[in-house]
């Protein structure tokens, strides 16, 4: 496999990551819209865990792609820098997390009606934080 078909492969996978993303974020509203019943923060959560997805899959591909010889696409020497792999996965992990929070918090519509918002940055902060930890502990973790 030469290094154009390897490239080819890289660009393949980051065209087929839209599409996983897009049924990735449908997916994730679809859940969220019915675990807390709020069409924005739904709309939020699966729009980072459609950002997680779209950045690791050709993450992904480039690392641990083989052609048919067995060989890993990130061993050729104009394999793109696909180093992204702790981020998506951190993005992903942290919506569902937020998602978590938002569940076990008081309800949506209560949190809205009242004009309170603590619960929604409660479920912010701890995406943030889980988000944070897993991207350090993965970024060493991974291979780049």
């Amino acid at each position: 496999m030469s290094n154009q078909q390897v490239d080819d492969a890289l660009v393949k996978a980051d065209r087929w990551s839209k599409v996983i993303a897009l049924f990735f974020a449908m997916g994730m509203f679809g859940l969220a819209t019915l675990l807390t019943e709020s069409f924005q923060l739904s709309a939020v959560v699966a729009a980072f865990g459609a950002i997680g997805v779209r950045i690791y899959v050709p993450y992904h591909v480039s690392v641990w792609g083989e052609d048919s010889g067995g060989i890993a696409s990130q061993s050729y020497e104009l394999t793109g820098n696909y180093h992204h792999g702790a981020a998506g996965i951190a993005l992903v992990v942290a919506s569902f997390a937020a998602l978590a929070a938002l569940v076990a918090g008081p309800s949506v519509h209560e949190i809205f009606a009242t004009g309170t918002t603590s619960a929604v940055y409660g479920a912010l902060g701890v995406a943030l934080a889980v988000g944070a930890v897993l991207f350090v502990l993965l970024r060493t973790a991974l291979p780049s």
